[in-house]
């Protein structure tokens, strides 16, 4: 649209706000030039000196000393940008607007202007935060300059733990996400096709993937804390552990199973007993927090869980065009965009392994899961570096549930005792309690929660199933196991 006398009166009608901003004279030179600084590094705007701030067209007089500050002013953007620049004659006045016009969402961008990043908001300009900032330049480099693709020179291969790697790409394989002409028993190979290693040299995302020893890499701990009540005064449980991504989320489905109930209804013939939030949706909540973390920050992934509600967090940013408010079930931004992962080589690597379910649709598989358990939709939060999800518990008063869980729990190992007199190991108890809270779930899914191959967890099926307290049902490709 042509900038004229007309426009820019439509403009003052309608007052300041996140894509405008009037100044009376260049006496505020500096100011307007942040605004257009905020802008750039949003969805761009206009700044228009001679007006004032209640819209009065005033127009202010041109001179040589005028057109030189404006130019040193233009000359203070870093990285250079093109900003278009007119100047507008009032009528019967010598006096002239003076505009300046800016385009956003630039894959430069972040600017700065005399070396401050500005942002907006609403009418407001201020000094972008340095979390954001640094969000921004990552972005603006791209892949390149991403942390978890940096290279980490100190870094060796018997650093890594060689069975996992190993464990990663017989998964890839059995999933199907990479071809069976990907499948190699050289671990270096397996580390190049992950994309961790290069021309002999790690990067970060091979230390946090498939590293044993975190010395560098403090915040490869995940909190686990069960609080009595709704705040945190009083500890129930709280555990840390330290260990590569696979590692910790090995940590994470026992830590549920432990303090949720579990509810039970019926479907046709067969009871099916679930835990009050689903465990897809909570353990793809921390496959996301360990995937989107911020791992330049010394906070690491928690999980709390409290009389009334369930929090997981992590240390980063939402994306600057997907608003932690309009993250809604059905919404339009959270249904159609794109998965931009800040750390691109860390989600690659965890989907081939099956951790992460679907690229990009996290979210929006954790809001399905909770619909369909009639559960109220998880709240997402971004705030000071920390980004947070929510989820509220079912019909919990005091702790009520803690005596279910030890209710529950104490039938479930009375029953084993009972049964099997102790003769099943530590992962086959694990894997007979998430079968009792979820009838029907295959060896596979077994496999990509307890970080085993499926190989393991198929002779551990086959010992539960002899001793006759699970049994399979269904066709061989959609059916699952469940207890007896």
């Amino acid at each position: 649209m042509e900038i004229d006398l007309n426009y820019i009166q439509n403009l003052t009608e309608n007052k300041e706000g996140l894509e405008v901003e009037f100044k009376e004279s260049t006496g505020q030179l500096d100011r307007g030039m942040e605004a257009l600084c905020g802008m750039l590094n949003s969805s761009g705007g206009i700044v228009i000196f001679g007006i004032k701030n209640s819209g009065k067209i005033v127009g202010q007089d041109i001179g040589d000393k005028t057109t030189r500050m404006i130019g040193e002013a233009l000359r203070r953007f870093e990285p250079s940008v093109e900003i278009r620049q007119k100047y507008i004659k009032l009528n019967d006045s010598d006096k002239h607007l003076i505009v300046f016009e800016a385009e956003g969402n630039n894959p430069d961008r972040p600017y700065s202007y005399d070396g401050r990043p500005y942002q907006r908001h609403d009418s407001v300009t201020s000094v972008m935060p340095h979390d954001k900032y640094s969000r921004m330049i990552m972005h603006r480099g791209g892949l390149k300059y991403k942390w978890d693709n940096l290279p980490n020179e100190h870094l060796k291969f018997e650093d890594l733990d060689e069975s996992r790697i190993h464990w990663t790409m017989r998964q890839a394989l059995e999933l199907g996400r990479l071809k069976d002409g990907a499948y190699t028993r050289d671990p270096i190979a397996i580390l190049e096709k992950f994309k961790v290693l290069r021309n002999g040299v790690y990067n970060n995302a091979a230390a946090v993937l498939f590293g044993k020893d975190f010395f560098y890499y403090q915040n490869c701990i995940i909190r686990l804390a069960r609080f009595r009540g709704k705040d945190k005064r009083v500890f129930i449980d709280n555990q840390q552990f330290e260990g590569n991504i696979f590692d910790l989320l090995n940590e994470v489905t026992p830590f549920f199973l432990k303090h949720l109930s579990v509810t039970s209804r019926m479907e046709g013939m067969y009871r099916k007993d679930e835990l009050e939030v689903p465990i897809t949706a909570l353990r793809e909540c921390c496959a996301n927090a360990l995937a989107h973390m911020d791992w330049r920050k010394t906070a690491s992934v928690g999980v709390a869980i409290y009389d009334d509600r369930i929090e997981i967090e992590n240390a980063g940013m939402l994306p600057e065009d997907i608003p932690a408010n309009k993250l809604t079930y059905g919404s339009h931004i959270l249904d159609s965009h794109t998965s931009e992962p800040p750390n691109e080589t860390i989600a690659r690597v965890m989907y081939y392994s099956g951790v992460i379910e679907h690229w990009g649709r996290g979210l929006s598989m954790i809001f399905e899961d909770c619909e369909r358990a009639g559960l109220p939709q998880p709240k997402v939060t971004d705030e000071g570096g920390v980004v947070r999800v929510t989820f509220m518990r079912p019909n919990l008063s005091g702790h009520k549930n803690d005596t279910i869980n030890d209710t529950i729990n104490d039938t479930i190992n009375d029953t084993i005792n009972d049964t099997i007199n102790g003769t099943i190991n530590d992962i086959e108890k694990l894997i007979y309690n998430r079968i009792v809270s979820s009838p029907g779930i295959s060896a596979v899914a077994l496999a990509n929660e307890f970080g085993k191959s499926v190989r393991t967890i198929m002779r551990a099926l086959k010992h539960l199933t002899d001793l006759k307290i699970v049994e399979y049902r269904g066709s061989k490709k959609t059916g699952g196991y469940f207890s007896l």
